[in-house]
């Protein structure tokens, strides 16, 4: 059920563009994945897995070119969280192999987190140093040269639009780096990005007791991806009135955070209707839910006999009919979804195939 409700999402989504030179975009944010090429593992409700990350963005995701983003610590076993217990060589065969698999998958960029640099700062330059995918990060700096390790930021442009990346990091701390103050740092860039570009989108690794309002710390920035923290936003989560939106993705690559934006009017402000659209896909979902039971048959006519019914039923369709209106009246839009990657999405075969390669060169498990 839930597969096709996801087909349902993207089809509403698709039924509110029209076919002129509206611009959209498709931000696909993962965090804290720990360098997981399969599912959790989970007994209960086994999420993830870049395979059937894959199938989801090829056949869940009608006429969307996403962008492709990670918010930090990719690369390596989280003590707390999935410790793999294996050797550190073995730790960095993953990680070495587990960016040769994000460059197969077509990865854009990827922000440094605190546990990138548990094989090593040179082990980490090594596997990111001519990778075709863009790994960031604006405040960490080479305690020797005091240059930056990693190339601060990285813009792209879709459709005329330009959306700049910036990675930073509050939590990495190495006898051998510097971590320059990350708010000082992202607004600096910020400031140097604002006029040429459109939207500017944080990649921040945070700590996991982080009580900084980001929102206030980044005013100019638009939106913001974390890691490090383990927490998940929902579309329900109250964002900051002012300030960029923030979102949170979870940990293992259980759940993929999108954020759809529609653009009409260029030059104007992007309003948030996370909360009305996704209410309108409840509405919807319960509908034909209801109208399940006799799907020949108006709902009028198979809830005749059950008034209760019929004025729930009224209540809905008057508050979808409200809503229909009022996001139709949005010229720019953002929409924030956090979707789970569940058992009924299939794997995609040419990527399964990509990774059994792997985990049969490996001499060890890659599952946990």
């Amino acid at each position: 059920m839930r597969k096709y409700l996801l087909v349902l999402l993207f089809s509403l989504l698709a039924s509110q563009e029209s076919l002129n030179e509206d611009i959209n975009l498709s931000i696909v944010s993962t965090s804290n994945v720990y360098s997981e090429f399969y599912d959790c593992g989970c007994p209960k409700n086994p999420l993830g897995g870049l395979a059937r990350k894959t199938f989801f963005l090829k056949n869940m995701m009608p006429g969307r070119d996403s962008i492709l983003i990670d918010a930090g610590n990719a690369l390596f076993d989280s003590n707390q969280i999935n410790p793999d217990n294996l050797t550190i060589e073995n730790k960095r065969f993953k990680a070495r192999n587990f960016v040769k698999t994000l460059e197969f998958l077509g990865q854009d960029i990827v922000n440094i987190g605190s546990n990138d640099f548990k094989g090593g700062i040179d082990f980490l330059l090594d596997v990111t140093r001519d990778s075709s995918v863009n790994f960031i990060s604006a405040n960490l700096y080479d305690k020797a040269t005091n240059t930056l390790l990693f190339k601060p930021y990285h813009i792209i442009e879709k459709d005329d639009t330009k959306i700049a990346f910036i990675g930073l990091s509050q939590s990495a701390r190495v006898n051998s780096i510097i971590n320059k103050n990350f708010i000082e740092e992202g607004n600096r860039y910020i400031a140097e990005l604002e006029s040429s570009v459109d939207i500017i989108i944080l990649l921040v690794n945070v700590l996991d007791n982080n009580i900084l309002d980001l929102s206030k710390s980044f005013e100019k920035a638009d939106y913001i991806f974390i890691s490090g923290s383990t927490a998940r936003t929902e579309p329900r989560t109250k964002q900051s009135d002012n300030g960029a939106l923030v979102y949170s993705g979870g940990i293992q690559g259980k759940h993929l955070s999108i954020l759809d934006i529609r653009i009409k009017a260029p030059n104007k402000a992007i309003e948030d209707v996370s909360a009305p659209f996704n209410r309108l896909q409840d509405i919807d979902y319960r509908l034909n839910r209801l109208k399940a039971k006799n799907p020949s048959k108006k709902l009028e006519e198979t809830y005749a006999n059950q008034p209760n019914v019929l004025s729930l039923i009224e209540k809905y369709q008057k508050e979808a009919t409200e809503l229909g209106i009022s996001l139709a009246a949005y010229q720019n839009r953002s929409i924030f979804f956090s979707v789970p990657l569940t058992p009924n999405i299939p794997d995609d075969k040419d990527a399964a195939t990509f990774i059994k390669d792997i985990a049969d060169k490996a001499g060890f498990s890659l599952k946990n």
